[in-house]
């Protein structure tokens, strides 16, 4: 694969047909057998569990605390509209600010044009790991012949049927179920991707964060093929504006993120919640982390200005980044900020303190 700065403004293809049913080919969460159906539900023979069809779709999990980038009961409405309505008019006539705000980023099927760096077949299949409203989703359905997005937010799933129907999307298949209940065989995808998922993940889970994110990863890499590609797209835990006191955008206090992770615990405690669980890390610490899920070959992207509103994606190997800076990011900083950033960018360091990242692993 090579490293490359591009554009995302590459205009896409028209979705390629699928019939297929949503619950074909899936297997047991629990001991990987076969499941049968019934009209309204799937058993495993074997385990003795069953879990119900709705609307079409396998529901893995019942119960699942709400998250989104639109308070729950403003999805809910939203919801209500779209099933009368077009799913971007909702969205975008909306009265509601957090609605109006979090459309931007629902829309915009840029966001995964990443996948024009990896070197895939038309007729690969892919699964979008905690597909959220479906944008990653939706454009990656344009390229590639089968997308599975999974979801446990039942009012996530719920946006995203409306969504893909509206689209005749019908290569798309949804599946209600979460990161830990994963209803696929071993090497079942050439693609999984993870759009601001990883820092999740250790969110209502006990154990070690680190530890936690690294079983996650490793999940991710006993579905992929070999040859198969990983994508995680992720914040910086260097990014400056953390040093200053920028709240972090998971936990939403200051400093947890740059604070050693006993001091940011202890912090996060003293702030009124569990503890810090919402881990991100350096260029350097993502790499040790999918080393140790298993993927020993991964290329880093500087995702500009972020990896969900990307106009430019530079790598962080080479002097791409020197090119940018000094031809596309003009600095109206002064004084001291303006030195340091000058200085920053002559000892090659100033890449490594970008706001977020695109990371393509592959096994």
């Amino acid at each position: 694969m090579t490293s490359r700065a591009v554009p995302l403004n590459a205009a896409a293809n028209q979705p390629l047909p699928n019939n297929r049913n949503a619950c074909e080919n899936l297997v047991c969460p629990d001991c990987g057998g076969p499941l049968d159906r019934a009209a309204d539900k799937l058993d495993c023979p074997s385990c003795r569990q069953g879990w119900p069809i709705v609307d079409g779709i396998p529901h893995f999990v019942s119960e699942f605390p709400y998250w989104g980038e639109v308070p729950q009961e403003q999805m809910r409405e939203v919801n209500r509209l779209a099933q009368t309505g077009n799913w971007k008019n909702v969205l975008t006539e909306s009265p509601e600010p957090s609605v109006q705000s979090a459309s931007t980023m629902i829309l915009n099927l840029a966001r995964a044009n990443w996948h024009y760096l990896l070197d895939l077949s038309p007729d690969s299949r892919v699964l979008d790991l905690g597909a959220g409203t479906g944008t990653t989703s939706h454009a990656l359905a344009m390229h590639y012949r089968e997308v599975v997005a999974l979801e446990p937010v039942l009012e996530r799933v719920q946006f995203m049927q409306q969504r893909f129907s509206q689209e005749n999307l019908s290569n798309v298949r949804l599946v209600r179920s979460s990161l830990w209940t994963l209803p696929f065989a071993p090497e079942s995808f050439d693609l999984v991707a993870m759009n601001g998922v990883l820092e999740w993940v250790a969110e209502e889970r006990a154990g070690d964060p680190g530890e936690v994110q690294e079983s996650a990863l490793r999940n991710a890499f006993r579905l992929l093929r070999p040859g198969g590609y990983l994508y995680v797209g992720i914040e910086n835990r260097f990014s400056p504006g953390y040093f200053i006191g920028y709240p972090d955008p998971h936990a939403h206090i200051p400093f947890v993120t740059v604070l050693p992770r006993p001091l940011a615990h202890w912090y996060a405690r003293k702030k009124g919640l569990k503890g810090y669980r919402n881990y991100l890390y350096s260029s350097a610490g993502y790499r040790k982390l999918l080393s140790r899920a298993g993927f020993t070959r991964c290329e880093f992207y500087l995702a500009i200005p972020s990896y969900n509103h990307p106009r430019f994606l530079v790598p962080l190997a080479g002097n791409g980044f020197s090119y940018y800076s000094r031809n596309f990011n003009h600095v109206h900083a002064r004084g001291i900020r303006r030195l340091l950033h000058a200085l920053l960018l002559r000892l090659g360091v100033l890449k490594y303190f970008e706001y977020s990242f695109v990371i393509l692993a592959w096994k």
